[in-house]
């Protein structure tokens, strides 16, 4: 699945810990579409797609995972209504989740 990037999105950048910051990009170039990042530790590289990986948030996971098992429908098809009743839903399940977690 080809994934698209754009500004202001976080992604994993290859061999760094913390996750990097998109500024711009696709640029083209021979061979693979780059992107200049910006990274945890405040320095900027334009690297090749292929070296960066999308953040997938808690909430977008727990959103798509109700997207699912409740309209059989993948997160992103849904009606902009039924997008913010999933994640309204999704935030409040991960609210319960965090305020239970020392009772298991």
């Amino acid at each position: 699945m080809t994934e698209f990037f754009k500004a202001g999105d976080k992604v994993r950048f290859r061999g760094m810990q913390m996750p990097a910051e998109i500024l711009s990009g696709p640029h083209k170039s021979q061979g693979n579409d780059r992107f200049l990042i910006k990274k945890a530790d405040g320095n900027v590289s334009l690297v090749p797609r292929t070296q960066l990986q999308r953040v997938v948030t808690r909430i977008e996971q727990v959103s798509g995972t109700l997207a699912m098992n409740l309209f059989g429908l993948p997160y992103a098809t849904l009606t902009g209504r039924d997008q913010l009743r999933i994640t309204t839903a999704a935030k409040n399940a991960i609210t319960i989740a965090d305020r239970t977690r020392e009772l298991d």
